[in-house]
């Protein structure tokens, strides 16, 4: 097994078991869209690192050296789909992935516009169901994952 605490791995090490998915709400517009995948990408290995610091190796971060000896790194050597679908179903996903105990970080309507600040208020003022959900990200086996996210269809 890949050391912990190394962040890039041999490509001999990667294990395509393992993927990650951002399954966004259904006709966002492209920019916002980019930014909550971007959000969510971001904060899904923050989580990682500091809450389950053991699946790091698993996301197979790996060096892409360039035929000048220039290097591209970190770039994970797994799947990354990215997905779209209903408001409900992304609710549903993200309290399956809560109870199966993935590894997964949520984007909401309210983590935008104005400041951080603006947002932590806003985020604080409003119930669970009544978030409007941008997206999800998750990391985690496809065994874990496909099946979740199965009623999901890619971005187009």
């Amino acid at each position: 097994m890949p050391d912990p605490l190394r962040l890039t791995v041999e490509p001999a090490e990667v294990d395509t078991d393992y993927k990650f998915v951002v399954a966004l709400k259904a006709k966002l517009p492209p920019g916002v869209a980019a930014n909550a995948a971007s959000h969510l990408c971001l904060g899904l290995v923050a989580k990682a690192a500091a809450e389950r610091p053991e699946l790091l190796p698993r996301m197979s971060f790996l060096e892409f050296p360039d035929a000048d000896a220039g290097r591209h790194a970190p770039i994970s050597g797994l799947s990354l789909v990215v997905l779209e679908g209903r408001p409900a179903w992304l609710r549903r996903l993200r309290g399956e992935a809560e109870a199966a105990g993935l590894l997964y970080t949520d984007f909401t309507s309210a983590m935008t516009g104005g400041t951080y600040a603006d947002q932590l208020d806003r985020m604080k003022t409003t119930p669970e169901e009544s978030l409007d959900y941008y997206g999800l990200a998750l990391f985690g086996l496809r065994t874990e994952l496909d099946p979740l996210t199965k009623k999901f269809s890619l971005l187009h």
